[in-house]
């Protein structure tokens, strides 16, 4: 990767829609030059998938909050298929390094809809919450 893959990378990061006209205005290059570049950053993995961001307010998901949890057994697997069936509420999960196993990003609806995740998470896994007030950027 050079300073034009970066550039590259760096204004689809920001808008995963933006036409090889404008990037390879950005980057000056030609748009058949960028579309090279892209192709081959995707052949090597570097770009994994395009994606959107939503507003979760607007979309009616107020409660969002990042869950630390930590397995009291050593076996995992029980607790990674209770995760993979609650995918429409978690935005993002994580493994991390510390006291804790994994973390969880989530959004719910309510605190109903949270209390009903936790208690169904309790289960598999001893757990800390920790409530996003607001996001700065």
């Amino acid at each position: 990767m050079d300073n034009i893959d970066q550039k590259i990378l760096k204004e689809l990061n920001r808008n995963c829609r933006i036409t090889k006209t404008e990037l390879a205005k950005i980057v000056n290059m030609t748009p058949p030059a960028v579309n090279t570049r892209i192709e081959q950053l995707e052949a090597e993995g570097i770009i994994k998938r395009y994606t959107i961001e939503v507003d979760l307010d607007k979309m009616g998901y107020t409660h969002q909050v990042f869950i630390e949890t930590q397995m009291e057994y050593y076996s995992h697997e029980k607790y990674l298929q209770f995760i993979h069936s609650q995918r429409n509420s978690i935005r993002h999960h994580y493994k991390i390094s510390g006291e804790m196993n994994y973390m969880i990003h989530g959004a719910f609806h309510s605190n109903d809809e949270l209390n009903t995740f936790l208690e169904k998470l309790n289960k598999y896994a001893n757990y800390k919450v920790l409530d996003v007030i607001s996001e700065l950027i």
